[in-house]
């Protein structure tokens, strides 16, 4: 579990999603499915803006071979 400091700057669903261009939805499913470093919280969902980098990353050169 990351600490209180490391989440305060996580991000989340809503910002997953738009810098993903992926539904709110299916970036719930990514991190429900562990294919995105998540944290649920009372509030939602968190997501570690380092593993969305790298997804993002390997989603793109996936796509362009």
């Amino acid at each position: 579990m990351p600490s209180l400091q490391e989440l305060e700057r996580w991000m989340s669903t809503g910002q997953v999603a738009n810098k993903l261009g992926y539904s709110r939805q299916y970036v719930i499913r990514l991190a429900e499915e562990k294919k995105l470093r998540a944290a649920k919280t009372a509030a939602g969902w968190l997501y570690d803006p380092d593993a969305v980098a790298v997804y993002k990353a390997t989603m793109k050169s996936s796509k362009a071979g």
